[in-house]
Protein backbone atom coordinates (compact mmCIF):
# COMPACT_ATOMS: atom_id res chain seq x y z
CA UNK A 1 0.00 0.00 0.00
CA UNK A 2 2.88 2.65 0.42
CA UNK A 3 4.14 1.69 -2.48
CA UNK A 4 1.23 2.62 -4.11
CA UNK A 5 0.60 5.88 -2.56
CA UNK A 6 4.25 6.72 -3.31
CA UNK A 7 3.89 6.14 -6.47
CA UNK A 8 0.52 8.00 -7.27
CA UNK A 9 2.27 10.97 -4.99
CA UNK A 10 4.97 10.98 -7.67
CA UNK A 11 2.81 10.74 -10.67
CA UNK A 12 0.58 13.62 -8.98
CA UNK A 13 4.00 15.84 -8.89
CA UNK A 14 4.84 15.03 -12.45
CA UNK A 15 1.62 15.79 -13.61
CA UNK A 16 1.23 19.03 -11.85
CA UNK A 17 4.98 19.99 -13.34
CA UNK A 18 3.84 19.05 -17.13
CA UNK A 19 0.57 20.57 -16.52
CA UNK A 20 2.43 24.09 -15.30
CA UNK A 21 4.27 23.95 -18.81
CA UNK A 22 2.98 26.70 -21.40
CA UNK A 23 0.81 25.55 -23.59
CA UNK A 24 1.66 25.59 -27.27
CA UNK A 25 -0.73 28.43 -27.95
CA UNK A 26 0.91 30.32 -24.57
CA UNK A 27 3.99 29.76 -27.09
CA UNK A 28 2.77 31.44 -29.68
CA UNK A 29 1.35 34.37 -28.05
CA UNK A 30 4.48 35.30 -26.45
CA UNK A 31 6.65 34.65 -29.84
CA UNK A 32 4.06 36.56 -32.03
CA UNK A 33 5.17 39.98 -32.16
CA UNK A 34 8.69 38.41 -33.19
CA UNK A 35 7.36 36.58 -35.90
CA UNK A 36 4.86 39.19 -37.64
CA UNK A 37 5.61 41.81 -40.01
CA UNK A 38 6.91 41.09 -44.13
CA UNK A 39 9.72 40.21 -45.39
CA UNK A 40 11.06 42.19 -48.63
CA UNK A 41 14.14 42.76 -51.31
CA UNK A 42 14.72 46.63 -50.47
CA UNK A 43 17.40 48.82 -50.84
CA UNK A 44 17.34 53.02 -50.84
CA UNK A 45 17.59 53.09 -55.03
CA UNK A 46 13.82 51.54 -55.12
CA UNK A 47 12.11 54.25 -53.22
CA UNK A 48 9.98 55.12 -56.51
CA UNK A 49 9.75 54.17 -59.98
CA UNK A 50 9.99 54.72 -63.08
CA UNK A 51 14.28 54.13 -62.24
CA UNK A 52 16.81 55.44 -65.00
CA UNK A 53 20.47 54.33 -64.87
CA UNK A 54 22.70 56.81 -65.54
CA UNK A 55 26.99 57.52 -65.22
CA UNK A 56 28.56 59.45 -62.87
CA UNK A 57 28.67 60.48 -59.75
CA UNK A 58 26.00 62.68 -59.46
CA UNK A 59 23.79 59.85 -60.67
CA UNK A 60 21.00 59.47 -58.50
CA UNK A 61 21.36 55.71 -59.52
CA UNK A 62 24.25 54.61 -60.68
CA UNK A 63 24.18 52.26 -64.02
CA UNK A 64 26.59 50.06 -61.55
CA UNK A 65 23.46 49.02 -60.13
CA UNK A 66 22.16 47.38 -63.32
CA UNK A 67 22.20 43.42 -62.39
CA UNK A 68 20.29 44.41 -59.10
CA UNK A 69 17.32 45.88 -61.48
CA UNK A 70 17.97 43.24 -64.35
CA UNK A 71 17.17 40.91 -61.73
CA UNK A 72 13.97 42.32 -60.62
CA UNK A 73 13.06 42.31 -64.16
CA UNK A 74 13.98 38.18 -64.27
CA UNK A 75 11.67 38.45 -61.87
CA UNK A 76 8.63 39.95 -63.39
CA UNK A 77 8.55 42.89 -61.37
CA UNK A 78 9.84 45.57 -63.66
CA UNK A 79 9.62 46.23 -67.39
CA UNK A 80 13.21 47.20 -69.25
CA UNK A 81 13.44 50.11 -71.50
CA UNK A 82 16.86 51.20 -72.31
CA UNK A 83 18.12 52.34 -69.13
CA UNK A 84 14.63 53.11 -67.49
CA UNK A 85 12.86 50.50 -65.14
CA UNK A 86 9.42 50.64 -64.42
CA UNK A 87 6.93 48.77 -62.61
CA UNK A 88 4.74 45.88 -63.78
CA UNK A 89 1.73 44.92 -62.74
CA UNK A 90 3.03 42.31 -60.41
CA UNK A 91 5.62 44.56 -59.04
CA UNK A 92 2.54 47.07 -58.67
CA UNK A 93 1.35 44.14 -56.20
CA UNK A 94 4.27 43.58 -54.57
CA UNK A 95 5.90 46.87 -53.86
CA UNK A 96 6.05 49.09 -50.64
CA UNK A 97 7.12 52.34 -50.59
CA UNK A 98 7.65 51.97 -46.80
CA UNK A 99 10.37 49.33 -47.23
CA UNK A 100 11.08 50.50 -49.71
CA UNK A 101 11.11 47.48 -52.00
CA UNK A 102 9.63 44.01 -53.11
CA UNK A 103 7.57 42.00 -49.95
CA UNK A 104 7.32 38.56 -51.02
CA UNK A 105 6.18 37.47 -47.30
CA UNK A 106 3.49 37.87 -44.69
CA UNK A 107 5.89 36.88 -41.68
CA UNK A 108 6.94 33.55 -40.04
CA UNK A 109 5.07 30.78 -38.43
CA UNK A 110 6.03 28.47 -35.69
CA UNK A 111 6.36 24.98 -37.67
CA UNK A 112 6.41 23.05 -34.73
CA UNK A 113 7.20 22.60 -31.12
CA UNK A 114 10.02 20.20 -30.37
CA UNK A 115 10.50 20.61 -26.32
CA UNK A 116 10.10 22.76 -23.62
CA UNK A 117 12.00 22.19 -20.61
CA UNK A 118 12.49 24.15 -17.17
CA UNK A 119 15.29 26.44 -17.85
CA UNK A 120 18.24 25.47 -15.15
CA UNK A 121 19.26 28.95 -15.57
CA UNK A 122 18.40 32.29 -12.92
CA UNK A 123 16.59 34.79 -14.62
CA UNK A 124 15.82 37.21 -11.98
CA UNK A 125 13.72 38.17 -9.58
CA UNK A 126 11.41 39.31 -11.52
CA UNK A 127 10.43 36.06 -13.31
CA UNK A 128 8.39 33.53 -11.54
CA UNK A 129 9.44 30.64 -13.49
CA UNK A 130 10.88 30.04 -17.51
CA UNK A 131 11.53 27.68 -19.79
CA UNK A 132 13.52 26.70 -22.57
CA UNK A 133 11.90 25.97 -25.43
CA UNK A 134 13.28 24.38 -28.85
CA UNK A 135 11.28 24.87 -31.70
CA UNK A 136 11.15 25.12 -35.80
CA UNK A 137 10.11 28.37 -37.03
CA UNK A 138 9.48 29.08 -41.34
CA UNK A 139 8.66 31.62 -43.28
CA UNK A 140 5.05 31.96 -44.42
CA UNK A 141 4.82 30.92 -48.02
CA UNK A 142 6.57 33.12 -50.10
CA UNK A 143 5.42 35.06 -53.70
CA UNK A 144 6.77 32.65 -56.78
CA UNK A 145 8.79 35.43 -57.64
CA UNK A 146 10.93 35.59 -54.82
CA UNK A 147 11.96 32.42 -56.08
CA UNK A 148 13.97 33.37 -59.00
CA UNK A 149 17.60 32.15 -58.83
CA UNK A 150 18.90 35.53 -59.98
CA UNK A 151 17.74 37.30 -56.88
CA UNK A 152 19.23 34.69 -54.79
CA UNK A 153 22.56 35.73 -56.01
CA UNK A 154 21.89 39.81 -54.69
CA UNK A 155 22.40 38.83 -51.49
CA UNK A 156 24.21 37.36 -48.97
CA UNK A 157 21.51 36.15 -46.70
CA UNK A 158 20.05 34.17 -49.79
CA UNK A 159 18.91 31.79 -46.68
CA UNK A 160 16.32 34.75 -46.14
CA UNK A 161 14.45 33.78 -49.44
CA UNK A 162 13.45 29.79 -48.17
CA UNK A 163 10.62 28.06 -46.70
CA UNK A 164 12.58 25.92 -45.02
CA UNK A 165 11.70 25.23 -41.59
CA UNK A 166 14.98 26.80 -39.07
CA UNK A 167 15.83 25.56 -35.31
CA UNK A 168 15.87 28.00 -32.85
CA UNK A 169 16.52 27.88 -28.65
CA UNK A 170 14.55 30.00 -26.84
CA UNK A 171 13.59 31.37 -23.68
CA UNK A 172 9.89 32.57 -22.20
CA UNK A 173 8.61 33.02 -18.85
CA UNK A 174 5.95 34.41 -16.52
CA UNK A 175 7.26 38.01 -14.91
CA UNK A 176 5.76 38.58 -11.68
CA UNK A 177 2.62 40.72 -11.99
CA UNK A 178 1.85 40.46 -15.30
CA UNK A 179 -0.50 38.05 -17.26
CA UNK A 180 0.43 35.28 -20.17
CA UNK A 181 3.95 33.92 -21.09
CA UNK A 182 6.43 37.01 -22.15
CA UNK A 183 9.62 36.69 -24.37
CA UNK A 184 12.54 36.78 -22.02
CA UNK A 185 15.38 35.99 -24.66
CA UNK A 186 16.67 39.41 -25.42
CA UNK A 187 19.27 37.23 -28.01
CA UNK A 188 15.82 35.79 -30.19
CA UNK A 189 15.31 37.81 -33.14
CA UNK A 190 14.49 36.52 -36.69
CA UNK A 191 16.79 38.03 -39.52
CA UNK A 192 13.99 38.77 -42.33
CA UNK A 193 13.76 39.60 -46.08
CA UNK A 194 16.55 40.46 -48.27
CA UNK A 195 18.73 44.02 -48.20
CA UNK A 196 20.55 44.99 -52.23
CA UNK A 197 23.86 46.57 -51.31
CA UNK A 198 23.75 50.05 -53.94
CA UNK A 199 26.97 50.64 -55.77
CA UNK A 200 27.72 54.59 -56.73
Amino acid sequence: MRLNAMALAASALLLTACSDSPSDTDIQTALQPQLQGPACVSAPMFKSFPVTLSEGFSAAVSSGNAPAFDALVDAGLLAKSDKTYSLTEAGRTAYTEQAPGFCYSKGYEIAKIKDISPNPDPMGAAVDKSWVVTLDIRQMPMAAWAKTPALAKLTRHSENLSEAPKTYHVTVGRVKGEQGLKLIDPRFSIMRGVSVSQGF
